[in-house]
């Protein structure tokens, strides 16, 4: 049985009395305590074993040896920020871009999804000189207030930000549960046509779209290549 400092129950309460209410716990009604982790398997304070499928930071799995070995020599050699020069950021990015196309040549590295979406839609408001998103419903990009603004899956919850009108929400693609399903005669086509729709609207008015958001939550939909009719529009 793996080792805990507090029972469940303590833990509950402490969480409750010192961490904000907006960091919500997965299966509020009864929430699993995780104590650690390896592989693809999280177990419980009683040593119950659960496979995981919701994680999305251990890509390698959990406690992998070769990252915490890595992890572990780097941090009692030096941990700082990346305003002063050291030979491992700049072997990193040319390894990195060593595997992408050559016009894809400067990184920028940051340490969050959020921090990642969010230089992505400055990126695209500076480049194209428009504010204008497509964005999908239900999707969710991070929970600093730009990602917000663009989340239906977060803005939906705060009804005085569902009216920016920068941004266009576009049906998910989900031809399980979505608009158009597995009946549909051309699903594809009448998701992508949408999205026109919307870009045709937003041009009548006088806009004109930086990008198109699409990181989904629970996404169900069309394999990747269906969805080149949204790109063709863009």
């Amino acid at each position: 049985m793996a080792t805990q400092t507090f029972s469940k129950n303590s833990t509950i309460e402490l969480r409750k009395k010192h961490i904000g209410p907006s960091c919500k716990v997965f299966f509020s009604h009864d929430p699993i305590k995780i104590v650690r982790a390896k592989g693809q398997y999280m177990y419980d304070e009683r040593g119950e074993k659960y496979l995981d499928c919701i994680n999305n930071v251990a890509h390698v799995g959990h406690s992998h040896p070769d990252v915490v070995k890595a992890g572990s020599k780097q941090m009692e050699l030096l941990n700082t920020n990346s305003r002063f020069l050291h030979d491992n950021l700049v072997q990193y990015a040319q390894r990195l871009v060593a595997t992408l196309p050559d016009k894809l040549s400067v990184c920028y590295f940051v340490n969050s999804g959020s921090e990642a979406n969010d230089l992505a839609l400055r990126l695209a408001w500076q480049y194209t000189g428009h504010k204008d998103i497509i964005t999908l419903d239900n999707a969710y990009h991070g929970h600093v207030s730009s990602l917000i603004s663009i989340s239906p899956y977060k803005f939906h919850q705060q009804k005085d930000d569902e009216n920016n009108d920068f941004v266009h929400v576009a049906p998910s693609p989900d031809i399980y549960r979505g608009k158009y399903r597995e009946d549909h005669l051309d699903p594809a086509t009448a998701y992508a046509d949408d999205v026109k729709d919307i870009i045709e609207l937003a041009d009548r008015k006088g806009h004109k779209e930086s990008s198109e958001r699409g990181c989904a939550m629970g996404w169900r939909g069309p394999p990747t290549n269906k969805l080149r009719g949204h790109l063709h529009h863009l």
